[in-house]
């Protein structure tokens, strides 16, 4: 008999994954719900030995919770676990074109893209609209969309992370608007 959801709420965790992934690991049953263009986001339990259970949909079912309990249980736990955690900030000895990079590699550094408070603050550390890659679960980049030449760089790097990953994510790049997450379009790219 499968436990309570009480039981597991304390695990679980955010993750973002391809959506062909997502269809291949799970066969369609793995919990996901899109959050832009090419970017999806599944839940998982932390469980013995570093494993992670993937929910299903079924796990709502048996639980008799909605997929928005779920939503907002790994928010707070994915908010809780990256209190005191610092991005690496790379800049230009001159100032300006400050580019962020989330690598802590606890399987949540893509994931982190879900927490609004977090994107404000890099929005306001920016020059120009914050633009952000997400190629695997383990790497999170995000710059100001001043510099077209340098987003482009970046752009081309994600994909191309993408391609090699072993827990791939997405190969585009993605704007915060405030309220929502978006595709954006890179020039010349």
């Amino acid at each position: 008999m499968e436990k309570e959801f009480a039981d597991h709420r304390e695990q679980l965790y955010p993750m973002l994954m391809d959506p062909v992934q997502i269809q291949e690991k799970g066969q369609g049953q793995i919990l996901n719900a899109p959050i832009a263009e090419g970017l999806f986001v599944i839940y998982g339990i932390e469980e013995a030995d570093d494993k992670i259970r993937y929910l299903q949909f079924q796990d709502l079912r048996d639980w008799g919770i909605s997929q928005t309990t779920v939503h907002i249980t790994a928010i707070r736990n994915l908010e809780r676990r990256t209190e005191g955690l610092r991005i690496n900030k790379l800049d230009t000895p001159q100032g300006g074109r400050p580019m962020y990079i989330w690598h802590v590699e606890d399987g949540y550094d893509a994931a982190r893209i879900l927490l609004p408070k977090w994107l404000e603050e890099l929005a306001e550390g920016v020059q120009g609209q914050l633009v952000i890659g997400v190629p695997h679960r383990n790497w999170l980049v995000a710059l100001g969309d001043d510099d077209q030449e340098l987003v482009q760089v970046v752009a081309r790097k994600v994909r191309a992370e993408h391609q090699s990953a072993e827990f791939p994510v997405s190969p585009y790049m993605y704007t915060w608007t405030g309220a929502g997450l978006e595709r954006y379009q890179v020039q010349g790219g």
